[in-house]
C-alpha cells in the first residue's frame, strides 16, 4: 500500500509568519535607529518606576 503524500498546506498571509511583526518586535520598514530609541526610552522609564 502507498502513502499518498500530503499536499502542503498554503498559507494566506506569509508576512503575518514573520517573527519581525509578533508584539514587541521591530516592524520591517522601522528604522533600527528609531527602534534604539524606544527601547532607550523605555529603558529609561522603568528606571524612573522602580524605586531605588
Amino acid at each position: 500500500m502507498k502513502i499518498k503524500e500530503m499536499p502542503k498546506i498554503k498559507v494566506r498571509n506569509q508576512v503575518a509568519l514573520s517573527p519581525l511583526l509578533h508584539k514587541g518586535g521591530m516592524h520591517e520598514t522601522e528604522k533600527p535607529r528609531a527602534q534604539h530609541r524606544r527601547n532607550r526610552q523605555d529603558t529609561k522609564q522603568q528606571l524612573k518606576k522602580g524605586f531605588w
